[in-house]
């Protein structure tokens, strides 16, 4: 286990080394990442299912993004590896670190295709809520997704996170408004 880790103005600092699940490390987004993770982030079969529209971001748009994050005191965003073979991903994030509250939101993203259904987003968001519980000592943890992403609803149910509410007609997809689900992991609670 994982000490945990916090500077002393309190910004969450990133493990000294990977985060290994059985199938993933997790690391430090790094710069040489931008390229790859902007191709994902374009690709519309992608981008569907990301909280906004990146169909026109720029290098420079990322770089920019990059380096916020590097120094922000409430988001951490990692790359996600294949243990097997070091082979880059996709990224996942924990977001609106609240120290106080004990809070943050999860984002992920799978962007190698070949990778979809094989259980590696499973495992990565297992090995950041681990990290987040035990590191970060965060108590909730959210995130939002499309009723359309039936594939990602049975992911998130699998590592535990549960409905909290829905936001009728929040987003507006192919040509159409579709529900946005809140769902909710407690770290060190059972539903």
């Amino acid at each position: 286990m994982l000490k945990r880790l916090r500077s002393r103005d309190n910004k969450p600092e990133y493990p000294g080394k990977n985060i290994e699940g059985e199938k993933t490390w997790l690391r430090k987004l790094e710069r040489g990442d931008l390229s790859k993770s902007l191709n994902w982030l374009k690709d519309p079969s992608i981008n569907m299912f990301l909280s906004q529209e990146f169909r026109d971001l720029t290098e420079e748009q990322e770089i920019k993004w990059y380096e916020y994050i590097q120094n922000s005191s409430r988001d951490m965003v990692f790359a996600i590896l294949d243990r097997s073979n070091g082979k880059y991903i996709g990224n996942c994030s924990l977001n609106k670190i609240d120290t106080e509250k004990r809070y943050c939101e999860l984002g992920i993203v799978i962007g190698e295709k070949d990778y979809w259904n094989r259980g590696f987003g499973t495992d990565a968001i297992n090995s950041i809520l681990e990290f987040a519980s035990s590191n970060l000592k965060v108590k909730t943890i959210r995130l939002n997704v499309y009723k359309y992403n039936q594939r990602a609803i049975k992911v998130y149910g699998k590592c535990g996170f549960r409905l909290k509410r829905i936001l009728r007609k929040d987003h507006l997809y192919g040509g159409k408004y579709w529900d946005t689900m809140v769902m909710e992991y407690r770290c060190g609670h059972s539903y």
